[in-house]
């Protein structure tokens, strides 16, 4: 059985639902259409220094022993380098795949020639023989191919790093919104929070007028908590999505997961919410309310202001 719907907390029809998807999509569409072609060049250019050498001394690199590995090493110290290391693959393996296969660490520390040969076994396995022919064939490359290679893998690297910082950029905004706006209101940040987060109302809870962000609340991460003036906690997540399917997995299940814990815990004293920036489908939308769960949207944040102000 769900908990009861919170006090104050507005329930919203499908068809508010509905349009309100419809204008964060709209406004999602906004952003990326106007996102700058800088931020995807300024990635290239730096994925590219650190792909030239790397791509120039492969066959060393691959073979094992001097020089490669003291080109790897040099690489080594920088993201940069270490990531076009993994772009070498075909696919481009992630970090965490990387480690688990080769049975070691890919940290900053000097890379010697134990774990450069175990992170080499891996990738000599996956390397991309389209971008990088001459290795398969045994021969020298052209100068053509080379450049061919640092071109498209550079160009791997720039797109994955932009939806990357993408997906956090729709995250972030809908959370820093919040905060302005708790600030304005005249909410406090509150500084003297345990290390433990928030595990007993009695004893742990923020002071009044105060709120605190990336704290636990029971045993789960809240994105933003605040203290209302009735006394209970508003325990907020902030969540972005770029797509219908991506909004399942965090509002259905991320955040839902959270409100439902949240609920069992804390009970009536703990309203779960989300506030959301992006794509969103609405019959998830409404899924999420039967949580039960306040439903927030950036562009709408007069709701939540409406909300704080009469929760009294």
């Amino acid at each position: 059985m769900s908990a009861a719907w919170p006090a104050g907390a507005r329930r919203w029809t499908i068809e508010e639902l509905v349009r309100d998807a419809a204008a964060s999509r709209s406004e999602f569409r906004s952003r990326r259409l106007g996102e700058p072609l800088a931020r995807y060049l300024d990635e290239f250019d730096q994925a590219a220094p650190a792909l030239a050498p790397l791509v120039a001394g492969l066959d060393a690199v691959l073979a094992g022993g001097p020089p490669g590995t003291e080109l790897l090493a040099a690489l080594w110290p920088s993201e940069a380098g270490r990531t076009a290391f993994r772009y070498l693959g075909a696919p481009p393996i992630s970090k965490d795949d990387l480690e688990t296969l080769a049975e070691t660490g890919m940290g900053t520390a000097g890379l010697d020639a134990a774990r450069a040969d175990k992170l080499l076994g891996v990738i000599r396995q996956i390397v991309d023989p389209r971008r990088f022919p001459w290795i398969a064939e045994g021969r020298a490359p052209s100068p053509a191919e080379r450049d061919a290679a640092v071109l498209a893998t550079a160009a791997l690297m720039a797109s994955q790093r932009v939806q990357t910082l993408r997906r956090g950029d729709e995250k972030a905004a809908v959370e820093g919104a919040v905060r302005g706006m708790l600030v304005g209101m005249g909410w406090q940040p509150w500084t003297q929070r345990p290390a433990r987060g928030v595990q007993t109302l009695l004893t742990d809870s923020p002071p009044p007028r105060t709120f605190a962000t990336q704290i636990n609340l029971g045993a789960d991460n809240a994105d933003v908590v605040v203290r209302l003036d009735d006394h209970r906690l508003l325990a907020i997540e902030c969540k972005g999505s770029n797509s219908e399917i991506n909004s399942r997995k965090r509002l259905n299940k991320e955040a839902a997961q959270n409100a439902r814990a949240w609920n069992a815990r804390f009970g009536s004293q703990v309203v779960a919410a989300v506030a959301l920036q992006g794509v969103f489908k609405a019959g998830y939308l409404a899924e999420a309310q039967d949580t039960p769960m306040a439903v927030f949207w950036s562009h709408r944040l007069g709701d939540l202001r409406d909300f704080l102000e009469t929760a009294r």
